[in-house]
């Protein structure tokens, strides 16, 4: 068994850490009634999350399941992109167990068991939005012993499953995981003075990201169908940007 793979053992959790859970989960659904994407509440209600105490991933799984026939397994942390990936193709996500700490309760560098269960999650509910995230990962797959490669893949995710927003009526809505389980990226993305750039495949392949702070731009789709769209030529555009690696830095354009 891969060393990431472990069991959740439920003991060790402490009431500090359901406090935190519960507390999370409280703010996260004051924030649902008006702020977050619908794809995502749909998702999210479909669960029937556990708000009062940290959730068994093995009873989300068959939840989940049912739904939309992805089944969940507990991790110790991030995985290798290779491992991650075909993971994903086989409909299998991977949940950290670890919760974040009081002092994160705002926004976490790293994921978590919240992170993981109440952001990402409500999307494998969507049929749509799933089929997106597997055909991603079959073309992600076959780039994961190229260092360069694997960096522009890692832009699409991170601007899309991550740090995503839809637009709604006119509204900035976040669907993103990384958006929808901080406080302060909620907060981030009504600041108008913050870019949020038409969706655009090019421009995020060669945008730079940082997890460990807020972010400085958003890109915005006008529905799950641009996910989509942005496949039709990603590999043909990613070797386009693989045979220009060696100009300096893109121009300064990457």
């Amino acid at each position: 068994m891969a060393n990431y793979l472990i069991n959740q053992d439920y003991s060790t959790y402490t009431q500090e850490d359901h406090d935190i859970w519960k507390m999370l989960c409280d703010r996260q659904s004051k924030l649902t009634t008006d702020k977050i994407a619908k794809q995502y509440l749909e998702g999210f209600y479909q669960l029937e999350i556990d708000k009062a105490r940290v959730v068994k991933i093995e009873e989300v799984s068959k939840v989940l399941k049912a739904i939309s026939g992805w089944t969940l397994v507990s991790v110790s942390g991030l995985l290798p992109a290779k491992d991650f990936f075909q993971m994903i193709i086989n409909k299998c996500y991977p949940v950290t167990v670890s919760l974040r700490k009081p002092h994160e309760i705002d926004f976490s560098e790293q994921p978590d068991i919240f992170h993981d269960i109440c952001g990402h999650l409500p999307l494998l509910t969507n049929e749509k939005f799933a089929q997106f995230l597997t055909a991603y990962s079959r073309i992600a797959i076959k780039y994961v012993n190229d260092d360069r490669a694997v960096d522009y893949l890692a832009r699409l995710y991170w601007f899309t499953y991550e740090m995503g927003i839809i637009s709604e009526n006119g509204e900035n809505k976040p669907y993103g995981a990384a958006i929808v389980t901080s406080a302060e990226e909620i907060a981030n993305i009504q600041d108008p003075g913050i870019p949020k750039h038409p969706f655009d495949i090019d421009q995020i392949i060669c945008t730079e990201f940082t997890p460990y702070s807020i972010q400085k731009e958003y890109f915005v789709i006008n529905s799950f169908d641009d996910l989509f769209s942005s496949l039709e030529n990603l590999e043909s555009k990613l070797m386009g940007q693989l045979m220009e690696k060696t100009k300096e830095l893109y121009e300064g354009k990457c």
